[in-house]
């Protein structure tokens, strides 16, 4: 049964709960279905001010409901990134787990929230982290097929090859879920081919110029712009105007369709990151 504070905190009624607050009313009282206290039952809508008020009266961050899950948890399942960023700084573990083992980042990725997955990671989330049936957040992003969620994961050196304890790495998470395309386009654009083994340049003196692949890739892109302009002033100088301008205009695409070859292979975080953006159950059975 909700008592006054926890149904004015689900109705987003800020006067109300700070009426009620001021007036002693116990901040940490649980009640309802979920037995869940006034701010969890805010954060459940996304009501920021009115989880901010409670917690300045001291709501609890780190109590749980009846599922186990704690205000962090159900802020997640709603992907409220400034809800999320309130409640880190309330000193709650971010890899605290649900009664399954699920950390928040794993539900993030579930539910397909790259903002959250990227808040969580630069918090400090372990990306190898597994649940009870041995999933990390890497593989709980398969099942949604969130490309962002993947990249991310990836990106923060999640484990390509991981095995839940049936045995079933990302690759054949991503199969049974029919998100092959997407997880074989998250590695391509993190460097990796579709078996998720590294790309690798293959050129005279290759493995010697790529000892370093970091600095390698920061000279080439620093000089390559000179070499096509200089490619272009030379064919349009030495040839007549209405045959030079044609012949430098395509070898300028050519030489910047080669450099975008090149970026396939450089280091993730040198690359240009997009599609990286903003029922809260796991499934109770699944085919993964």
């Amino acid at each position: 049964m909700l008592i006054l504070l926890q149904w004015a905190a689900i109705n987003n009624q800020y006067a109300t709960c700070q009426f009620l607050l001021n007036a002693g009313v116990d901040v940490n009282k649980k009640g309802g279905e979920s037995v869940a206290t006034a701010a969890m039952w805010a954060a459940q809508r996304c009501h920021y001010y009115t989880v901010h008020l409670l917690l300045q009266h001291g709501a609890d961050p780190l109590v749980t409901d009846v599922q186990g899950y704690n205000i962090l948890h159900l802020a997640t399942f709603e992907g409220n990134i400034f809800l999320l960023v309130l409640l880190l700084h309330q000193n709650i573990a971010v890899d605290v787990p649900d009664n399954q083992g699920h950390t928040c980042l794993m539900w993030a990725a579930y539910k397909g929230y790259p903002t959250c997955v990227d808040l969580f990671l630069r918090w400090g989330a372990d990306v190898h982290l597994t649940d009870d049936t041995g999933f990390t957040a890497l593989h709980w992003a398969l099942v949604k097929g969130s490309q962002g969620c993947i990249q991310k994961l990836i990106e923060y050196g999640a484990d390509r090859f991981a095995e839940t304890q049936n045995g079933k790495t990302p690759a054949i998470t991503a199969e049974e879920m029919k998100t092959e395309r997407i997880w074989h386009r998250a590695l391509k654009e993190c460097g990796y081919k579709d078996d998720a083994m590294p790309l690798t340049l293959n050129f005279p003196m290759s493995s010697w110029l790529l000892k370093d692949k970091r600095g390698f890739m920061n000279k080439f892109f620093f000089l390559y712009p000179f070499l096509i302009l200089w490619v272009v002033v030379m064919i349009s100088s030495h040839m007549v105007i209405y045959a030079g301008i044609p012949l430098a205009l395509f070898a300028a695409y050519c030489l910047q369709w080669l450099a975008f070859q090149v970026m396939e292979y450089a280091p993730s975080d040198m690359r240009h990151m997009h599609k990286t953006a903003s029922v809260c159950k796991f499934p109770v059975s699944s085919t993964c």
